[in-house]
């Protein structure tokens, strides 16, 4: 997906005219998890109104059953959130406050020029709140500014369901959060392959087994395949196909792409771009052939009821296969997400964990068997930075602090990152172990749409002893003989047998 970011470092300011007293103070701070869910956006001029809940912990889910909001009259009767009622780590849960809400009531409108908004745990225990005075009613909504975390203040756009945004229309986000650590590997070198890849919108890329390089245009929706000469350290284009939906429709919108178990190819798709108004999260599966220009997927996996309500363009961004747990990680450009799931044959699917990222989105992902730790990147919105993941036993969890990008990398829209890790002949103990990286850059910043890097290291090893021909060839033979030998010991016995007691034996 091409587009540009800006990021806020503070609140945005807010026309003087109006008279903002919003402010927002946990009153409880218990290990319920009561601290972490923040009243993060009121529509208070809407039909209906509504306010949005936060749950700004970013591991865990938070059960809100029981609890409640009210206005500023008490005499009004709460909204009782109904029971197994759940906030996912790091998402949001909506209240119609008249007409449509959750407990039935006929609850109460808000005032669009002076009202607020009261929240109550079970014990009646005040949470959080948020009031408003305004000259006139606002144009927008009442929300935090960054999401989540900032003051409150008129926001840009109604964003149920979504990441706030400031005034004027401003594309605003989070500030990045600061890397505490370096890239470990650097040797960037520029991958110039020209044609297709002078242009824009290349994404997702991925490695297979044999070291071919699998890159997506979520612009055209194509697939390449990327060869290396490792004596001339230098890609060639190995093939090019054009991927469809099952019914051969379609202009995928692919921004992630994954070898899967079965050597099939998995990609992570926003939309239709054909019908780019329209939001279609979903990972499709090909099989590659040789010979033909479009591949229809054989298989979808629609992701809608997992990621919820998100843009058409801020849907699926990534996708690594996972192999010890057999899972695929999905990334999610809206909120910074990762899905692992398990993908059914039949297009069903199994949400077995979601990871909230420290990143405003997440835009690429890697998974190395050789340290067993999946890399999540965020591209320029976030400065390049990347965060690793590991398996605990339980669940996927940091394994890292974040780490920066490359030092001889400017800040590029890195939509894509990918590595292969091969190992030369085990000589004396010690063999060398070579990793390439390629990188996806969706702006083509200067005309290159990839960038690469290499790293090699010397590593411990055990020589494998090859086969000694001659002996195998020996023991083989002395076998034989040991079987003729005895078949002829045995034709006394035989004969010694039949004659003393007319018994027949097989030998």
């Amino acid at each position: 997906m091409s587009r540009s970011r800006f990021r806020a470092a503070t609140v945005l300011p807010v026309s003087a005219a109006l008279v903002l007293s919003g402010f927002a103070v946990p009153v409880a701070f218990a290990a319920d998890g009561t601290q972490f869910i923040v009243i993060n956006e009121v529509e208070a001029n809407g039909s209906p109104d509504w306010v949005e809940l936060a749950n700004t912990n970013p591991n865990e889910d938070i059960d809100i059953s029981g609890w409640s909001i009210l206005d500023d009259d008490d005499t009004h009767t709460p909204i009782v959130i109904p029971d197994n009622t759940k906030i996912e780590s790091g998402g949001y849960y909506v209240i119609h406050t008249k007409d449509q809400t959750p407990d039935g009531s006929a609850g109460f409108g808000l005032g669009g020029k002076k009202d607020q908004v009261r929240l109550f745990d079970t014990n009646k225990q005040l949470i959080d709140e948020t009031s408003w005075d305004f000259p006139d009613k606002a144009d927008s909504t009442w929300g935090r500014i960054p999401d989540m975390t900032g003051d409150f203040a008129i926001t840009g756009e109604a964003t149920k369901q979504l990441k706030n945004k400031g005034a004027a229309g401003e594309e605003e986000q989070d500030a990045p959060e600061q890397a505490v650590e370096p890239w470990p590997y650097d040797q960037v070198y520029n991958v110039d392959l020209g044609g297709d890849f002078s242009g824009e919108d290349m994404s997702g890329v991925d490695f297979d087994e044999n070291g071919r390089a699998w890159v997506v245009n979520n612009g055209t929706g194509k697939l390449y395949a990327l060869d290396y000469d490792k004596a001339a350290k230098k890609y060639t284009l190995a093939g090019t196909w054009t991927l469809k939906y099952a019914d051969g429709t379609g202009t995928l919108d692919t921004e992630g792409v994954t070898v899967g178990p079965d050597g099939a190819i998995y990609v992570a798709t926003e939309r239709n771009n054909d019908d780019k108004k329209v939001s279609r999260p979903s990972v499709l599966r090909f099989e590659v052939q040789e010979g033909q220009e479009e591949l229809k997927a054989t298989a979808e996996w629609n992701l809608k009821d997992v990621v919820g309500d998100i843009k058409p363009n801020s849907g699926l961004e990534a996708i690594s296969y996972i192999p010890e747990q057999k899972l695929f990680a999905v990334g999610v450009e809206a909120d910074g997400k990762v899905y692992f799931l398990g993908l059914k044959e039949n297009g069903t699917f199994e949400l077995k964990q979601t990871y909230q990222s420290p990143f405003a989105g997440v835009m690429a992902l890697d998974y190395r068997q050789q340290e067993k730790q999946l890399r999540v990147l965020c591209d320029e919105a976030c400065d390049g930075q990347s965060i690793l993941l590991a398996h605990n036993g339980t669940e996927f969890a940091p394994a890292s602090e974040i780490q920066a990008r490359p030092a001889e990398f400017a800040n590029f829209a890195n939509e894509g990152f990918g590595s292969f890790t091969s190992t030369g002949e085990c000589v004396a103990g010690k063999a060398e172990e070579i990793t390439r990286f390629l990188w996806a850059d969706d702006g083509v910043t200067g005309g290159i749409s990839l960038r690469g890097a290499e790293n090699a290291k010397t590593v411990d090893c055990e020589a494998v002893d090859k086969p000694n021909l001659g002996a195998i060839i020996g023991a083989v033979f002395g076998a034989l003989l040991a079987f003729v030998a005895g078949l002829l010991s045995a034709a006394p016995i035989a004969k010694w047998a039949h004659d003393n007691f007319n018994i027949k034996l097989p030998f």
